[in-house]
């Protein structure tokens, strides 16, 4: 059992950096061809309207609460009823994105108009045409995630955990060897392609699982009721990104001569990807046992593992930031400027990489709060935190645009991400007190005293020295490795300790 499970946590973690990888290799491939010109809009514009869609209609039905509802038939109704149940989730789903689809391809233009109203004409049109071909995305996406869910809920993580690889890889492959001869429509097509292979990787391990397809509907079924109550509030949770998403597009829509739009997709990306793997991480380990320790009410352990949490992402997280917001140039540089991608190009994504990573600690601890609310099994606290997020960056980006143009847009996420992190913390703190306590932010700051001295060395370093960008990044991580720990050493940050039981702890569990 033990070498089964450490034998599909390894595949899986690799499936899932190696997605990254490719997502990354992705982007650099497609910025080559594309830059940050119109064509590289268009195409970002249209990918993103289906998928944000699926966020705010499906998103969280499919991912959040499909799962524990089918094992529940499982244990309570037997393997037959729950796979009953689940073709008729899957049907239900079937109908809704593909009713989603075919209107969105219909009225493409009037979608496009009002999401990205400053486009210039050109590109308007492009992006309306990308928009039809893509729209499917959001039935092939809908449709792949309830296989993940039936899958994982059955045990079968390995299969689920690849599906990001083949679609990357299609569209790398298509960028590398067709691009030349089809262009940006025919990426468009391998995007769909890509998504619609999701499914067809999963079919025969849900038919082995037991499977079995049947166009069949019941709107009344006691599941999907549950479903849908459990949907609402988790759905609302998560709009705040898609939201936020939708609202920068149509304010950078017109910045920048419409570059601001590809600068921030490809800025923001990146940010994901580096903020994403560790709080994901962290936060995927902790919840099974948060729940755990909820449902069997042991609070003081559910503080101490929480507590010890958010010490783990502040102390990790806020170096990482420093050093993304001093290195975003190079970093940006290496990654993508080649071929289209021009100097011009590095300077706007760099900008909004540096105003995103400010916000980075936000989102991690953000991360790990949603995950201890949602074990208490309280869905309306978050609900009505990215409520308040929502609206705020909503009037912070429409302030800071006026004022500071494009990168108005990630410095108004980032402000929203810290309030937004503050805010969840004084909430946990009000239900379990000394989640968050005097040592917390007596070690934050001494975190943040750490952080400084390492900044002020990566300063002077990049000012007094003319490296190429390879050799910049290597000694100005190495220097700042060795700063930031040999401040926390020093100022005898406690989050040092923790960090490293909490790590001995879980990997004695496991």
């Amino acid at each position: 059992m033990k070498k089964n499970l450490i034998k599909t946590f390894t595949f899986m973690f690799s499936a899932m950096f190696l997605a990254k990888i490719l997502g990354l290799v992705r982007n650099m491939v497609f910025a080559s061809c594309y830059g940050t010109g119109a064509a590289a809009t268009a195409f970002f514009t249209a990918s993103r309207i289906p998928l944000q869609l699926l966020d705010l209609t499906l998103g969280a039905a499919i991912s959040s609460t499909f799962i524990p509802v089918f094992n529940e038939y499982i244990q309570k109704k037997g393997k037959e009823k729950a796979i009953a149940f689940a073709n008729n989730f899957l049907n239900v789903i079937i109908i809704i994105s593909l009713l989603l689809s075919i209107l969105g391809t219909i009225f493409a233009g009037p979608i496009v108009k009002l999401i990205a109203p400053e486009l210039d004409v050109e590109t308007m049109n492009l992006t309306v045409e990308l928009s039809r071909t893509l729209f499917p995305v959001l039935f092939f996406t809908a449709v792949a995630y309830v296989f993940v869910g039936f899958l994982q809920s059955l045990d079968e993580f390995n299969i689920p955990a690849i599906i990001s690889v083949v679609s990357n890889g299609i569209l790398i492959l298509y960028l590398l060897v067709f691009n030349d001869k089809f262009g940006v429509q025919g990426a468009a097509v391998a995007m769909l392609i890509g998504w619609g292979t999701q499914i067809i990787v999963q079919l025969p391990a849900a038919i082995k699982k037991g499977f079995k397809y049947s166009f069949k509907v019941d709107f009344k079924d006691e599941g999907l009721k549950k479903i849908v109550k459990l949907a609402l509030p988790i759905l609302i949770s998560s709009w705040v990104q898609p939201i936020n998403n939708i609202v920068n597009l149509r304010l950078a829509s017109g910045l920048e001569g419409g570059e601001a739009v590809s600068a921030i997709e490809y800025a923001y990306t990146l940010y994901l990807i580096v903020a994403g793997v560790f709080s994901y991480t962290l936060s995927n380990i902790i919840f099974p046992e948060l729940s755990k320790l909820s449902a069997d009410s042991k609070k003081d352990e559910f503080v101490k593992v929480l507590n010890k949490s958010l010490k783990i992402s502040i102390f990790f997280i806020i170096p990482m930031a420093v050093g993304i917001g001093f290195l975003s140039t190079s970093i940006i540089g290496i990654i993508y400027e080649r071929g289209e991608f021009t100097a011009h190009s590095t300077d706007l994504t760099a900008a909004a990489l540096m105003f995103y990573a400010i916000g980075m600690i936000g989102y991690g601890i953000m991360e790990v709060l949603n995950k201890a609310f949602y074990a208490m099994q309280d869905a309306k606290t978050p609900m009505i935190v990215s409520g308040i997020a929502i609206v705020l960056n909503i009037v912070l980006s429409i302030i800071f645009v006026n004022m500071i143009g494009y990168i108005g847009l990630p410095l108004a996420a980032s402000i929203t991400s810290l309030l937004t992190a503050v805010i969840m913390m004084w909430r946990i703190n009000k239900k379990c007190p000394e989640i968050v306590d005097k040592t917390t932010f007596i070690e934050s700051l001494k975190t943040i005293c750490a952080a400084s001295v390492m900044a002020i060395v990566l300063y002077l370093l990049k000012s007094k020295f003319d490296f190429s960008r390879f050799v910049l990044i290597f000694v100005s991580v190495l220097l700042g490795v060795i700063t930031y720990f040999g401040m926390a050493y020093i100022v005898k940050n406690e989050f040092i300790k923790d960090g490293m039981e909490f790590i001995k702890n879980r990997t004695k569990n496991k």
